[in-house]
């Protein structure tokens, strides 16, 4: 197989899987007991906190570990409003129409069962969070504003450093799902100097184990556990840790920090020749999002007149995983919402696939791979015209 779908997911890292292994085995210690093994695991877990935090200059106490970015979106967005609640003003919250389903569903929950109110921020045509529509929203003091930093579908990079700056002068918390670029971009670039108030990190996006992450909570901000039972994280996320998933992760982050600009550039290489080869046969093929910056792996293309979900499973058939970067429901995939958000139709969603590379992959794969989409794109264009 030919392992385009990166962005879904990579495969963990040999220093992620070493570090673990002692924590899957004879170290089997509850960190929170106080016998030698408990404490050799407690240890673990604090000099992880310590690595991690150092990749992002902060300090350890602001890093809670999670189950995942899942976890830690739904943990912040969840915990600003009943904060707000707690102070008597309105749970009221922003987001951008391009978020991950982690952030959106768990708005739409919040209003559903009353707990928040909330409105999307619009995108432009490349998918970049329309901030000229932001002060309107701001002017409502919502208990929280939510931007990724860049998105899983397009790889559209956001403008954090300028919302950064607008929500600072409001004093409105920004909270980031920054899942695609934790370990693949430097956060200054997005960023600046200073950190969101709150953002939320998954370990198996950057070589990491799945089912582990991380939020990051400025200190002092009030925020309060989703999980209620054991004082573990400083009593503020019940239930004892994933010590091996913690080990793993900060020994997958410091690896995807020391390789992100070599990464990044063979990423960026292989992304590109992939596209120029496909625009070679397929000239009608065009990029969703073409006109910004993106993440280094992230290719987002529409191949008009066909349809995403039968491509898909040509190529898998032909040993290309690809993704169609939407929800599959009923065993049918659903028009991207983020295309449909950049004013694509629901026909150019739906005629749209990902292609997320990394930097394992090599020139003669996607060479073979781009030649295997062609071939796949054309018997289902003279399957139609017959």
């Amino acid at each position: 197989m030919i392992y385009l779908d990166h962005a879904a997911t990579v495969a963990l890292c040999p220093s992620a899987l070493e570090a673990m292994l002692p924590y899957l085995t004879a170290q089997c210690g509850n960190p929170s007991a106080l016998y030698e093994s408990g404490r050799r695991a407690r240890q673990a877990v604090s000099r992880a906190r310590r690595e991690l935090a150092e990749t992002l200059g902060c300090l350890p106490e602001e890093l809670y570990f999670t189950s995942g970015g899942t976890e830690a979106d739904n943990w912040a967005l969840l915990s600003m409003a009943e904060a707000a609640r707690a102070r008597g003003e309105a749970p009221f919250l922003v987001g951008t129409a391009i978020e991950h389903h982690a952030v959106l569903e768990t708005l739409r929950y919040g209003k559903e069962t009353g707990l928040l109110d909330y409105a999307l921020l619009p995108v432009t045509g490349d998918g970049v969070a329309a901030l000229s529509k932001l002060d309107a929203l701001l002017k409502k003091r919502p208990a929280l504003v939510s931007c990724m930093g860049a998105n899983n579908e397009t790889g559209a990079l956001q403008p954090l450093g300028e919302l950064l700056a607008r929500c600072r002068e409001r004093n409105v918390p920004l909270h980031s799902d920054l899942v695609q670029v934790y370990g693949q971009l430097p956060l200054k670039s997005l960023l600046g100097e200073e950190l969101p108030d709150l953002f939320s990190v998954s370990a198996h996006k950057f070589g990491g184990p799945k089912g582990v992450g991380f939020l990051y909570i400025r200190r002092g901000l009030a925020v309060g556990a989703l999980l209620h039972g054991g004082s573990q994280e400083r009593g503020r996320r019940a239930g004892t840790e994933n010590v091996a998933g913690i080990v793993g992760m900060a020994a997958a982050a410091k690896v995807a920090f020391a390789e992100m600009a070599e990464s990044g550039e063979k990423k960026r290489a292989l992304t590109e020749l992939f596209f120029r080869l496909l625009r070679r046969e397929l000239p009608a093929v065009y990029r969703n999002g073409s006109g910004i910056a993106r993440l280094p792996g992230h290719l987002n293309l529409c191949f008009p007149g066909i349809s995403a979900e039968l491509l898909l499973i040509l190529l898998d058939r032909a040993g290309i995983a690809a993704s169609a970067g939407a929800a599959c429901a009923s065993g049918a995939l659903e028009p991207s919402h983020v295309l449909l958000a950049m004013g694509r139709s629901e026909q150019e969603a739906r005629s749209s696939l990902r292609f997320s590379f990394g930097a394992e992959n090599t020139e003669e794969e996607v060479r073979k791979a781009a030649q295997i989409v062609t071939n796949c794109v054309k018997g289902l264009q003279e399957e139609q015209n017959v």
